[in-house]
């Protein structure tokens, strides 16, 4: 925009001379920077591990998945750590539509680039307790 001939702050060559590239979250280099410096999730419990619904094994999944962005850090307004939580949803509204995965903005985000995917059996795990009502006990 201002040139580079140095004639006003504006017209900087040190910062106009430069090119900066915007790496984000989801920059896949970075990602790979970052990848050693995440917890390694631990794994996670089948599906008949205490109940079927949020109280069992997904409530589970999200604390040892998710919990590390999306527990007390709540990083975009979601916290998935309690049922409650996860039902209310981010800044953005609700993540989770019960009997309907196809809606849920959970599953949109995690089919696709998420800084953290679910594994392929637990996203499945976790689409089929949607569809089911996604019920907390």
């Amino acid at each position: 925009m201002g040139g580079v001939s140095n004639i006003s702050f504006c017209s900087n060559s040190a910062c106009h001379g430069n090119v900066y590239t915007y790496a984000g979250f989801d920059a896949p280099a970075l990602r790979e920077i970052l990848k050693t410096q995440i917890p390694t999730p631990a794994p996670a419990a089948s599906p008949t591990a205490g109940g079927s619904g949020y109280d069992g094994a997904i409530g589970e999944l999200f604390k040892a998945k998710c919990g590390a962005c999306h527990g007390d850090a709540a990083s975009g307004g979601l916290k998935v750590t309690t049922y409650a939580d996860l039902m209310k949803g981010s800044k953005t509204g609700a993540v989770i539509v019960p009997n309907d995965s196809a809606a849920s903005l959970l599953i949109k985000i995690q089919s696709e680039k998420h800084f953290f995917n679910l594994s392929a059996n637990d996203l499945d795990l976790v689409t089929q307790w949607i569809d089911d009502g996604a019920k907390e006990k």
